[in-house]
């Protein structure tokens, strides 16, 4: 492999990087060396030259895929505001954070990495670990929209969003659904249930009536 030189770590995360974009975009079937190094702007041989194998350059391109995915979804919820929600301004909050404004392609993305880490276990720590962060994200959400979260309701909570969002993105119709619409519409029946809203004490309620 490679030294691990400034000019060589740079090459092999451009790589990874144009392996990740190709992955969200197109699929795993569209990580191959040549179309990776084209993106990159690379000759062929340094996709070989910087990864041993193709399992190699797509384990990148899911590191990179997972760590954009979460990011993408930590900047959303740091813009989200901290106010009471009910049930539906919760879901919708939360499928806000969860959905943003990717494509069907790039949402399909996140199913196909559950396949690949079940054919490629080196791949399940990668996806385990975004899912972990996903669920911190989801709980931050939920506190910051006055409700409990309960590690194992979280869980839950994704669960529905995720059946949900699958839903909408493999809907074979001419007129695509809106798949903030399709989670928020599936969340909005659970959120009470499972994240009810964290109750006001008699102080912070009467504090709150004398700041008014």
């Amino acid at each position: 492999m490679a030294a691990a030189t400034p000019k060589g770590l740079a090459r092999r995360q451009l790589l990874a990087e144009a392996a990740g974009a190709l992955l969200m975009a197109h699929g795993h079937e569209a990580v191959r060396h040549r179309a990776v190094a084209e993106r990159a702007g690379l000759p062929l041989a340094s996709t070989t030259y910087y990864f041993n194998s193709l399992d190699e350059l797509l384990a990148a391109a899911v590191e990179y895929t997972c760590e954009v995915d979460a990011r993408e979804m930590d900047d959303r919820c740091a813009a989200l505001s901290e106010q009471s929600r009910g049930a539906r301004a919760t879901a919708a909050a939360l499928a806000e954070v969860f959905v943003g404004d990717g494509s069907s392609s790039r949402l399909a993305t996140r199913y196909e990495l559950f396949v690949l880490a079940a054919r490629h276990p080196e791949l399940a720590a990668m996806v385990t670990q975004r899912q972990g962060r996903v669920e911190q994200i989801a709980a931050q959400v939920l506190a910051k929209s006055q409700r409990r979260s309960a590690p194992e309701e979280v869980h839950k909570l994704i669960a529905f969003e995720h059946g949900a969002l699958l839903e909408s993105i493999s809907a074979s119709t001419g007129h695509r659904p809106d798949p903030v619409g399709i989670v928020t519409d599936a969340l909005a029946d659970v959120v009470d249930v499972l994240a009810p809203a964290v109750a006001v004490t008699a102080g912070a309620a009467g504090a709150s009536a004398h700041a008014d």
